[in-house]
């Protein structure tokens, strides 16, 4: 039989990754619950998945239940849905910015319906923790994956085939996801400032708006798809742009007169630093 998967939270991700999903497995086999259920009802009819009333009917239904949510407001839908959770412990997928794979744990332990005394041994919850990028959205996204020890292989094995379609998956150690929220997760909105500014740029020399998106947007994929293509180092492909006394090498000078390198670290080190600081929140 089919695993059941449960999205709650249908907001950009939890859309983009059931549309993901729905290129591995049909639509009946996927279940939405969002408070906004004008939106739950739309997007399912949309996609041809079904509804729960409830969080806690979602969790009693499902095989594998991801979590799409505000970091905000993962502690009290913990505690809503803990009854039914611990009945049927479905493997708990998190795409929460910033929320470790023990945090969930220790939230999860403490809303135990048990006497004090009865907690002195840990219950083992399957928790995978992914970070998605929004270019999921268009089958070029990049996921980082991890999972605690209570996760088993072909548990593994059906999420990361389940979401194959949606670009790329690497499982990395859990201590790097700050740093892949900070990359991967906020990257493109990098890439769509980098986009724009060289489209403004395009319309001040001239070229028409519609075009210049055209140019600056695959420009920068053409570029992207080198670096994975070739496996070269980016500094190698820039350098065999670069000509002598050339145009390429006149616009890197001013990049880099300009900060250009140290803005983009800077960026990812303030965007890493907010990840880390929802973890402890």
């Amino acid at each position: 039989m089919m695993n059941k998967i449960g999205i709650l939270g249908c907001g950009v991700m939890g859309e983009a990754l059931a549309k993901a999903m729905l290129k591995k497995t049909e639509g009946k086999n996927i279940f939405l619950f969002d408070i906004d259920t004008e939106r739950t009802k739309k997007l399912a009819e949309k996609l041809s998945c079904k509804t729960a009333p409830s969080s806690s009917d979602l969790v009693k239904t499902v095989d594998f239940l991801l979590l799409a949510i505000k970091p905000i407001h993962v502690k009290n839908l913990l505690t809503e849905i803990a009854s039914e959770y611990y009945q049927k412990k479905p493997v708990l997928i998190s795409i929460v910015a910033g929320i470790q794979i023990e945090s969930l744990e220790n939230m999860l332990y403490s809303t135990l319906p048990l006497k004090t005394e009865e907690k002195k041994v840990k219950t083992a919850f399957p928790i995978i923790r992914l970070m998605p990028n929004v270019s999921v959205l268009v089958e070029e996204g990049m996921i980082a994956f991890s999972s605690n020890d209570a996760v088993q292989a072909k548990e593994k094995d059906f999420v990361i085939d389940l979401l194959e379609k949606t670009g790329k998956i690497e499982i990395v150690p859990e201590n790097l996801m700050d740093a892949v929220t900070a990359i991967s997760g906020s990257g493109p909105a990098y890439g769509f400032l980098f986009i724009e500014a060289l489209a403004d740029a395009a319309v001040l020399l001239g070229i028409p708006r519609k075009q210049a998106y055209i140019y600056a947007a695959q420009t920068l994929k053409g570029a992207a798809e080198m670096v994975l293509e070739t496996g070269e180092q980016p500094g190698v492909l820039k350098d065999s742009v670069c000509s002598p006394g050339g145009t390429t090498i006149e616009a890197v000078k001013k990049l880099e007169e300009k900060g250009f390198r140290s803005a983009i670290m800077e960026a990812a080190e303030a965007a890493f630093k907010k990840s880390c600081s929802l973890g402890k929140k």
